[in-house]
């Protein structure tokens, strides 16, 4: 019963579809559906679009394939001229280059002063007066003079530094020269001139020199106080001769007389290619007087090399033989 049921109602159906749902045109001919979009043009026309305008207008909206950048050639860049002038460019004119002159620049009478309210304070001036009076000081006066020191040939000049070791070689348990140079220098400083200058350094470790450190002028007062000094020269201690000529240098006079035994330590080669340096920038000649008993034993003394090196004497005394002429 069911299965008779579903086979009517299929029969109905294919009934129904053929002649209640068959188009009412052209017999046979079934007519395509389907959506229909129109566009307004104005407002009393209307323009219906079928597949073929969209068609067009999707190749319209097509473009061009992008190409790779490496494929693509470099731009081209277009040089201007040199001779090309340049745009005028808004603002004031170009200055056009000219020689500068540097003297017409400057518009001021060469004997004119500068009016400036600054004044020296009396320090600074009382500071000026005094080193004009050193700087006026250290300038030679007068003629030079000639004098002799324990038989040396003539030591012109008008500055003399006279160096005597007070080592304790030099002694009176010595060799005994401090007493004798007492006596020696007393009579060499009296023949200079209130215009000349003099010093005597004392040394051993150390160095000291007569009332001051400086030159001393050969005023009367100066020249009675030089045995009085010799005297205090005590003699001990060891030597130091680099000492002694580096104090002497350091007044910078025209001739400096170098007094010693010339014990140990001797001056090397690079102490005395130092104090060469020293002396001829001082400008200043080195006379050296070696004492000994004896004959000298010696013919590469540096006291030898000193006195070549800075145009001065070289002198050797035997002391032996001060005994024999007090004896006779």
């Amino acid at each position: 019963m069911s299965l008779l049921t579903h086979f009517l109602l299929a029969i109905f159906l294919i009934l129904f579809s053929v002649f209640v749902v068959r188009p009412t045109g052209t017999e046979g001919e079934l007519r395509r559906a389907g959506i229909v979009l129109t566009e307004i043009q104005n407002e009393n026309q209307t323009e219906y679009l079928d597949p073929s305008d969209f068609e067009t207008r999707d190749e319209s909206l097509k473009s061009e394939p992008v190409a790779d950048p490496a494929s693509l050639p470099p731009p081209s860049v277009v040089q201007p001229e040199r001779s090309q002038s340049r745009p005028e460019l808004p603002g004031m004119e170009a200055i056009e280059a000219s020689q500068l002159d540097a003297n017409s620049m400057v518009d001021i009478d060469s004997n004119a002063r500068v009016n400036s309210t600054y004044q020296l304070s009396d320090e600074d001036l009382k500071q000026i007066r005094a080193d004009q009076a050193r700087i006026a000081s250290q300038q030679p006066k007068g003629e030079p003079t000639t004098i002799s020191v324990f038989g040396t040939p003539g030591l012109s000049g008008r500055s003399f530094v006279f160096v005597l070791d007070r080592s304790k070689s030099m002694g009176s348990s010595g060799l005994g020269v401090i007493d004798a140079a007492k006596d020696e220098l007393s009579y060499a400083i009296n023949q200079l001139q209130p215009n000349h200058q003099f010093q005597i350094v004392g040394y051993h470790q150390q160095t000291v020199t007569m009332n001051t450190r400086k030159l001393l002028a050969a005023n009367e007062e100066n020249k009675k106080g030089v045995p009085g000094y010799i005297s205090n020269l005590t003699a001990f201690g060891s030597t130091n001769h680099e000492n002694g000529l580096m104090a002497a240098t350091y007044f910078k006079p025209d001739i400096i007389v170098l007094m010693t035994d010339g014990g140990y330590p001797e001056l090397n080669a690079g102490q005395l290619k130092m104090l060469k340096r020293f002396l001829s920038s001082a400008g200043s000649q080195v006379h050296c007087i070696q004492f000994g008993l004896g004959p000298n034993q010696s013919t590469t003394h540096f006291m030898k090399k000193l006195s070549q090196q800075n145009n001065g004497s070289y002198r050797y005394i035997d002391v032996s033989k001060w005994n024999q002429e007090n004896n006779e």
